[in-house]
């Protein structure tokens, strides 16, 4: 079976806080690694939940959808409530995606 690499950039202190915990439980940091994406594939998604203790507003969330879309964040109207708009002319592509998904 060919092998394949991964290169991951993380910061100095979360490596050595990595590597030691891997030590402790008495794995390799690649052994680690492969377990999780096991874990992943096996689960068929991340296996443990993704949450944040800070929630999104709406129109955080959409600025964060448009940025990882790689479309260009244009001011956004909003009603007196602070609910977005997205106007049709204006988002053809937002509005077919907050509608369709």
């Amino acid at each position: 079976m060919s092998m394949s690499s991964i290169t991951v950039r993380i910061d100095d202190d979360t490596k050595r806080l990595f590597d030691h915990i891997c030590d402790e439980i008495g794995l390799t940091p690649t052994a680690a690694i492969n377990t999780f994406i096991r874990a992943v594939l096996r689960n068929k998604g991340i296996p443990f939940p993704l949450i944040t203790d800070k929630p999104f507003s709406q129109k955080e969330w959409i600025k964060t959808v448009l940025y990882r879309r790689g479309t260009p964040i244009e001011t956004l109207e909003a009603d007196e409530k602070g609910n977005i708009i997205i106007d049709k002319e204006k988002h053809p592509d937002l509005y077919d995606w907050a509608v369709n998904g």
